[in-house]
């Protein structure tokens, strides 16, 4: 039941993705998956499998949807966050933009201890919470450094 869910969750982000209008370039996106993948993998693998507060299951199932919420979720939603914020002028709408991105990690995040894909030891979620902000101020950083990066090689050029 858990693939299921998360593959559908991931086919319903992934096609909300290609139906915004793009505000980052493709450089952009692909630069801001590739981080927020490798700070996702890293960081649940430092969670689960080194200070191991959090179980993961053992069933093949279930472990591919915590594989697709890790590897192609997380990104992806990051993806489409930075997009729609690029667009808005108001801090409010930032903002709003933001913690819906937040909140729809954190739900994503309880269906999977509903679906009995992970079971938290030491852990909370109020530590996956901090964590997902974190990540969000991290897309938004690396964002702003690659366009600005960007925007100093053209005016050297």
């Amino acid at each position: 039941m858990a693939f299921t869910v998360f593959f559908v969750s991931a086919w319903l982000i992934i096609s909300i993705f290609t139906i915004i209008p793009k505000r980052l370039t493709i450089i952009e996106n692909s630069f801001i998956f590739l981080t927020t993948s490798v700070i996702s993998i890293n960081w649940t693998w430092i969670i689960n499998e080194e200070l191991k507060y959090v179980k993961i299951t053992e069933d093949p199932a279930n472990y591919a949807g915590f594989l697709i919420f890790r590897s192609i979720i997380i990104p992806t939603l990051l993806m489409v966050q930075l997009n729609l914020y690029d667009h808005q002028s108001s801090a409010m709408k930032k903002g709003v933009i933001f913690t819906a991105s937040v909140i729809c990690l954190l739900l994503l995040t309880i269906l999977s201890r509903v679906l009995d894909i992970s079971t938290y030891k030491e852990w909370s979620l109020g530590f996956d919470a901090i964590y997902y902000v974190f990540l969000h101020f991290f897309s938004i950083g690396v964002w702003k450094l690659i366009r600005k990066t960007t925007h100093n090689e053209v005016k050297h050029s």
